[in-house]
């Protein structure tokens, strides 16, 4: 009988190969390289809807602040008889009624009578108006709000840039209330008139953080049709 050789494996144990490893490296570091690719685009996709947000919010929050201040805009005591219906050619209906739209229509200066004693005083004015790439709000309680200047304070911060903000009182209504002289309704000279205000405003911005020339910069606008809940009753002289 022929004696079985003592081998342990009638073949030899290959490794890996050089080639082999090469290869496994490369597919390693593609598909590396791949999931660094997805966590980048993931995390600038939620940077870029962060960015957004606060523009939408900041925008929004001032064009709501707009509106509700601005819709104060003419108010006097009426329990006062010096600023009641009944005594509409009273200076102080007319003069708390001024709305005055400035600068290039970027700038809105108005009054209430905010202690009620129907004396307007420089701390019963108030304003906004654009400047420097942000939303300001009028400040000063010793002069007049003065869309040229003064004491102006941004609403607005350094994230978001404000491109544009413009007013208009485009539909705004004023008719004769009494000693109409032609009968047309209109307010002519020695007449004493109502004025029913609407103020549209529309502001626009973008991420500072982005080119506005870049058409894939997001820029948003938004608008909105303020009715100054005060009429103003005045003399036209």
């Amino acid at each position: 009988m022929l004696a079985r050789g003592n081998y342990s494996n009638s073949r030899l144990t290959r490794g890996v190969g050089l080639v082999e490893l090469l290869i496994g490296l490369a597919l390693g570091l593609l598909i590396m390289a791949g999931a660094i690719t997805l966590f980048a685009k993931i995390s600038f996709s939620g940077l870029e809807n962060t960015r957004r947000v606060q523009l939408n919010e900041q925008l929004r929050s001032t064009l709501n602040l707009i509106h509700k201040d601005l819709q104060r805009a003419g108010y006097v005591n009426a329990s006062d008889g010096a600023a009641s219906v009944g005594a509409i050619d009273v200076d102080a209906m007319a003069l708390f009624g001024v709305i005055t739209i400035g600068g290039a229509n970027d700038c809105i200066t108005y009054s209430y009578d905010y202690d009620g004693d129907g004396v307007q005083t420089p701390a019963e004015t108030f304003g906004f108006r654009l400047s420097g790439g942000a939303v300001q709000r009028w400040s000063s309680i010793v002069a007049l709000a003065d869309c040229a200047g003064g004491s102006w304070v941004k609403l607005t911060d350094d994230a978001v840039v404000v491109q544009a903000l413009s007013f208009s009182d485009a539909d705004s209504t004023s008719y004769e209330v009494s000693r109409d002289g032609n009968g047309d309704g209109a307010c002519d000279p020695g007449e004493t008139c109502l004025a029913r205000r609407k103020i549209d405003v529309v502001i626009t911005g973008y991420v500072a953080q982005e080119d506005p020339a870049d058409n894939s910069t997001l820029v948003v606008s938004l608008s909105d049709e303020i009715k100054v809940k005060n009429d103003r009753y005045y003399f036209v002289p």
